[in-house]
């Protein structure tokens, strides 16, 4: 009979296996072991015994966590892209049917119908990227709203990417273009506005203060973002004191 253990396996002998990860994936038996393991792993690794399984546990999980997150994080990504040509599409739909019922008012009746049908099919999509981003970023749920935190994994490509990305670069992401055509403006030595904002401004806290005052609170909630995208990329656990601070910061700039 042969065992599969988490450090190797055991027949005729015990070998002690080349690839811890790999034995710890494999250690599945159909009948109850007739020994203990932990005393087995103790006589044979020795005093490392508990320090290896600890070590080969924790690397499994992690790439486990990883994984999971990778293929959740393609989702999102996947139905903000959805999101984004829904919303082209919803308006468009709009604009023909303003235009149509000038001529026609029996044809919008269908403009209509299918006006109604897109915005049931935004607001599933949206409720599935709150739910997914609930999962995988909590924190940055918490802070940037899922819409938002959702958009911006899709910018960066991935939370981790985004959770080693600079706040003035998160600050700022989503309106490069107008970046590039300031700075190349005032290379020529002419005026130029430089964005204060890019995505995040359609967070309430930056939209809803005045202009003098959205560059404070953008990059405020850009360094937020930064802190709470690397929570979730290496812990998960929510920190409900980033919100407390965001908002504090938010009450102090709209009372000032």
């Amino acid at each position: 009979m042969r065992y599969n253990l988490w450090f190797g396996t055991v027949d005729d002998g015990i070998r002690i296996s080349e690839d811890f990860k790999k034995s710890f994936l494999l250690a599945s038996n159909e009948s109850p072991l007739p020994f203990s393991v932990s005393e087995l792993g103790l006589r044979v690794l020795g005093r490392d015994y508990y320090r290896i399984l600890r070590k080969t546990a924790i690397e499994v999980a992690e790439e486990r966590v990883r994984k999971e997150l990778g293929s959740d994080e393609m989702y999102v990504i996947a139905l903000v892209k959805a999101l984004e040509e829904v919303e082209e599409a919803i308006n468009m739909v709009r604009e023909k049917d303003e235009d149509i019922r000038l001529v026609k008012e029996d044809l919008a009746e269908h403009f209509e119908r299918a006006l109604a049908e897109m915005e049931r099919l935004r607001s599933q999509i949206e409720k599935e990227i709150d739910a997914v981003m609930q999962k995988i970023a909590p924190n940055l749920t918490e802070i940037a709203g899922a819409k938002i935190g959702a958009k911006l994994i899709e910018k960066f490509g991935s939370l981790k990417k985004l959770a080693f990305a600079p706040a003035s670069k998160i600050q700022i992401a989503g309106a490069e273009k107008s970046l590039y055509k300031a700075l190349s403006r005032m290379k020529r030595g002419k005026e130029a506005r430089v964005p204060k904002h890019g995505i995040i401004f359609l967070h309430s806290f930056v939209r809803s203060l005045p202009k003098k005052k959205r560059g404070k609170m953008a990059r405020f909630l850009a360094t937020k973002i930064s802190i709470a995208a690397k929570i979730d990329y290496f812990r998960g656990e929510l920190e409900e004191e980033l919100f407390s601070s965001l908002k504090k910061r938010y009450e102090e700039l709209r009372r000032a």
